[in-house]
């Protein structure tokens, strides 16, 4: 295929979506990806009859994009129960969300798991948060000098310390993959509305569902797996193997290293100076789930590994075979065992605190490693995104760190580059999340 209108590198989110813009606007695109499938970093592997995700990963079936791109009904989405568990010491408290399980939340306030006081501040919180979004924040624009971290805005706002290290540490801190809260307070605000207008969800099968659908809308022939790239530049791509392609337009849309790595020293920009975030998986087989229903558990307890603990094959089917439960967990930032153990012998010892002796028996099925999970959210970091798609006549540039650091922020900035390859607005709008 020589006579593409557009090239897209990288069939991720980002590529994808803008593949899918454009074809659907009737024009001729070659979406190249260096992998054998498509997705990048929304991958899941099958070990064992079990099905594991490439790190901690959730989809949130508010995010306005995904109802732009993705059949949501197709992917059979399992929920997570709103609200959290968390482990602190030796205890599990359930922290509910009061608009749609207001007798929990009343019980976690007589439990002194949330106090009053916290409680209307939360109240007041979800009730900006979602008025800040149905007014148009955007947290994929590029930030502005004195924007306030996460850590600053919930001081600004007056909850108490304590509130913050039991709840939004362990929680945001494992969504964000850092717990100093350093996070852009726009990017907070966006993803503290989504979960209080929608779930957190998992799709049947695993992850690698999102991307597949997305995939399976394209063109017969548009899609070329195991191709990697060597250059991309205006008008131009050239693979590893020497071959050479040419088309009016070419849009990168591989992660922030790659992107860095492919393009003309010419191309280079703040963006490619924009942090990313590692992060730890570590997946077990159980003969049953350690909880009483699909929730998520963050453990304020900063001295164990554990940031996270979910059970996928409570969420969503197709985790686990038959008889099985899939335990993973996230691991925190840092965390290192000590030298005569092994981490997922910490993660177990620290889960028998919890749910007793019975974690020490989870077979361990495989740890996870995800060098460049999220780009860096940082109120600096936002800085460096790019200011357009467009780095020059003929070359784009698309991905989660030239946008927001989610799923959402991929899909959109894969659609703001295919606008603008179709030279009409980079932005639109989108249908509104109801509560």
């Amino acid at each position: 295929m020589n006579d593409a209108d557009c090239i897209v590198v990288g069939a991720g989110l980002a590529g994808l979506a803008c593949s899918r813009e454009l074809s659907r606007a009737g024009r001729r695109v070659l979406l190249l990806e260096a992998d054998g499938q498509v997705g990048g970093r929304v991958a899941t592997d099958a070990v064992d009859g079990f099905r594991i995700d490439r790190g901690f990963q959730v989809y949130n079936d508010a995010y306005p994009e995904g109802r732009r791109h993705l059949d949501l009904a197709a992917l059979k989405l399992g929920r997570f129960e709103a609200g959290a568990l968390v482990a602190e010491g030796s205890r599990l408290r359930r922290v509910a969300d009061p608009w749609r399980n207001p007798l929990a939340a009343v019980g976690a306030v007589l439990a002194g798991t949330v106090g009053i006081a916290d409680g209307l501040r939360t109240a007041r919180l979800r009730r900006d948060a979602v008025a800040a979004v149905r007014a148009g924040l955007d947290p994929d624009a590029p930030g502005e000098a004195g924007e306030q971290t996460t850590a600053e805005e919930l001081a600004r706002r007056g909850f108490s310390p304590a509130f913050i290290e039991r709840f939004f540490v362990p929680f945001f801190g494992g969504v964000f993959l850092e717990r100093r809260l350093d996070t852009a307070a726009a990017v907070f605000l966006f993803d503290f509305a989504m979960f209080a207008l929608g779930r957190a969800c998992l799709p049947a099968g695993g992850m690698a569902a999102i991307p597949a659908q997305l995939a399976a809308g394209l063109p017969e022939g548009c899609l070329r797996l195991g191709c990697p790239v060597r250059q991309a530049s205006p008008g131009r791509v050239e693979l590893a193997s020497g071959e050479q392609f040419a088309a009016p337009e070419v849009v990168v849309a591989t992660d922030r290293a790659a992107a860095a790595r492919l393009l003309p020293p010419e191309y280079a920009g703040n963006w490619q100076e924009r942090a990313d975030k590692s992060t730890r998986l570590v997946a077990f087989a159980a003969d049953r789930s350690p909880l009483d229903s699909p929730t998520l558990l963050v453990s304020a307890d900063a001295s164990g590994p554990i940031d996270n603990l979910t059970v996928p094959s409570d969420v969503a089917a197709g985790y686990a075979p038959a008889g099985a439960a899939l335990v993973t967990v996230s691991v925190r930032q840092g965390f290192e065992p000590a030298p005569d153990a092994d981490l997922a012998s910490a993660v177990r010892e620290q889960a028998a605190v919890w749910f007793g002796s019975a974690a020490r028996g989870w077979r361990e099925l495989a740890t996870v490693e995800v060098a460049h999970a999220l780009p860096d959210e940082s109120p600096a970091a936002r800085r460096q995104r790019p200011a357009s798609p467009r780095l020059a006549d003929g070359l784009l540039l698309c991905g989660d760190h030239a946008a927001s650091a989610s799923i959402n922020g991929a899909l959109a900035s894969g659609r703001r580059a295919a606008g603008m390859v179709l030279g009409g607005p980079a932005t639109a709008p989108l249908r509104e999340p109801k509560a």
